[in-house]
């Protein structure tokens, strides 16, 4: 095997990771982080209304943990597509 053909079957393997299940098509790296930052972000808020709606004590602690959770994963993944200069923007 040359270079060519490695660099190929590299390729055709790694792309096998990255197919999305529900579409059947391959998407980049940078665009899966992207939207895993913008899911986390959605979620965050979502754990935000959760705490300001809940009433019941046993379920305050529960509130605040889901959204310091939530706000943790979000903080890491939008570190981590920093790091790799992913903007969570699309053109």
């Amino acid at each position: 095997m040359n270079k060519e053909d490695i660099i190929h079957f590299l390729s055709q393997v790694s792309s096998r990771f990255f197919v999305d299940d529900d579409e059947e098509t391959v998407r980049p790296v940078e665009i899966r982080l992207a939207d895993e930052v913008k899911k986390a972000h959605q979620d965050w808020l979502k754990a935000q209304k959760y705490f300001e709606c809940v009433t019941d004590p046993d379920l305050v602690d529960h509130a605040i943990f889901a959204e310091e959770a939530a706000k943790k994963k979000y903080i890491y993944l939008l570190k981590k597509a920093k790091e790799q200069g992913i903007s969570s923007e699309r053109p």
